[in-house]
């Protein structure tokens, strides 16, 4: 599990994009990773799905 939650809003989407696709490869598939609210992992290419508002399990 990795927890990130509010922190991501305060970089450009190009930096967003590198730290998410970053967690993803310390992700176990079947990982799970909560972001904020105000966060969305919407146009990025990611092995993940979305299972809740916040929340996303990696394929």
């Amino acid at each position: 599990m990795i927890f990130c939650r509010n922190v991501v809003i305060y970089f450009d989407r190009g930096t967003q994009e590198q730290l998410f696709k970053r967690f993803c490869g310390k992700l176990a598939p079947g990982g799970y990773l909560f972001i904020g609210h105000s966060e969305s992992l919407t146009g990025m290419d990611l092995p993940l799905v979305p299972v809740a508002p916040t929340v996303y399990r990696k394929t």
